[in-house]
């Protein structure tokens, strides 16, 4: 019990000390791209009417036109993000031992993506958690006794979708070894509730690519029944089929919602991947003007 106790409280400090350098350095590559934040002002853009300040134009967007169009800054509003973790007892898995569990990686990008929007001045809620959105910084501490908390185990396999407000934004992250039909139902719900989200599929690289060889008995971790296959090679070429088109019919699903979807794989560097999902949140969150 002792053993255990002193294992919980050291697991907290190294993701938030992993996941705040994450951050910083994330940070900093989105600073050196000059992308705006979700809170900072960004502009927009009309059509020139007679009357308008003529130093307002914007001569290269209105190059690429017959019309002159001008600048409308415009101040964003802050935004509620409801961020959900796949806390399935699959999540526990790992195919090498220098190699961190799906389950970490996942607390690692709620972490840092909840830093990096707490920064922004945005709220954010841990989806099945009594916490209220919040963008203080105290809620960092929060969310970080959250994750290191919340249980694995067979019931946690989808998300609280009824905690998850009109209007507002969710990020899906898990392995979502489940029907693709249930998936597609719950994105379906969100979507027609208004709600903007992106899907965040992480992946063991022995899923991604079944290096087994010869004799292999898998043992589950949902509870199911061993499974002995006297040579892995023979099987491989189907698994890979069939798991391909698993991960492909949820990246339709998800974009056909107009959601977005990202792939990590838990032995890639997470920095990139980071980047791009708040560059994407960013985006989805701007207003877009038709001109």
């Amino acid at each position: 019990m002792r053993l255990q106790a002193e294992k919980l409280v050291t697991i907290a400090p190294d993701l938030k000390i992993r996941a705040n350098k994450l951050a910083n350095t994330v940070w900093e590559g989105i600073h050196n791209r000059n992308k705006a934040g979700i809170g900072d002002n960004f502009w927009q853009f009309k059509k020139y009417e007679y009357g308008d300040p003529v130093h307002l134009i914007d001569w290269k967007k209105s190059a690429k036109s017959s019309s002159f169009f001008i600048q409308e800054q415009e101040l964003s509003t802050v935004q509620n993000i409801n961020i959900w973790r796949d806390s399935s007892s699959s999540m526990n898995y790992s195919s090498r031992k220098n190699l961190d569990k799906k389950i970490y990686i996942a607390n690692l990008i709620t972490l840092v993506l909840s830093m990096i929007f707490i920064k922004q001045s945005e709220k954010v809620k841990i989806n099945g958690s009594n916490i209220n959105y919040s963008n203080s910084e105290e809620a960092i501490n929060l969310i970080s006794d959250q994750l290191s908390n919340i249980k694995t185990n067979n019931n946690n396999f989808k998300p609280n979708i009824e905690e998850i407000d009109n209007g507002s934004n969710c990020i899906l992250i898990g392995d979502f070894l489940y029907s693709t039909e249930n998936i597609e139902k719950i994105i379906k719900n969100l979507s027609s509730r208004k709600i903007n989200g992106m899907l965040i599929h992480i992946i063991d690289p022995a899923e991604q690519k079944f290096p087994f060889k010869g004799r292999v008995n898998f043992k589950g971790l949902e509870g199911e029944n061993p499974h002995l296959i006297g040579n892995a090679e023979s099987v491989q070429k189907e698994y890979l089929k069939k798991f391909k088109k698993h991960l492909d019919t949820i990246k339709i699903i998800t974009e056909s919602y107009k959601w977005n979807y990202f792939m990590h794989i838990t032995d890639q560097e997470l920095v990139e991947l980071v980047i791009k999902i708040y560059t994407s949140f960013i985006n989805s969150n701007t207003k877009d003007i038709e001109i």
